[in-house]
């Protein structure tokens, strides 16, 4: 059974605008270890923009949105050998999810020339 799904768009520049490129600060108040060495191999702002919208979609399937307690890095965008994204999720972000019964997370991520746009469900 469906428990939530969420999406989220970001637009490419919004990277360059906030200087999530270039300021390694920032990088590690959204992105986990795991997420960092990926970007390390990749250095663009659809991976960037993605892994941003990915997060606000699962934050979206929860109904929470950002609030105390919840970390970005707690929501771990990783991939399969295959580049299947796949969710991972830590900390209170785990209890609110365990809280609700969810079980398995669905996560399909899409790039254009300006947007990263994800698509996430939680599923029971």
């Amino acid at each position: 059974m469906i428990i939530g799904i969420g999406s989220d768009l970001v637009e490419h520049n919004l990277t360059t605008i906030l200087s999530w490129e270039s300021n390694d600060k920032l990088l590690k108040r959204f992105l986990s270890l795991k997420e960092l060495e990926l970007y390390e191999n990749q250095k663009n702002r659809k991976f960037l923009s993605g892994r941003f919208a990915a997060k606000e979609a699962v934050l979206k399937c929860l109904g929470t949105g950002m609030q105390d307690g919840i970390s970005l890095t707690d929501i771990q965008i990783l991939r399969l050998e295959s580049d299947k994204p796949i969710i991972e999720i830590l900390g209170e972000v785990k209890n609110i999810s365990d809280q609700m019964g969810i079980k398995s997370w669905h996560l399909s991520i899409t790039h254009s020339t300006n947007y990263s746009l994800a698509l996430v469900i939680a599923e029971s």
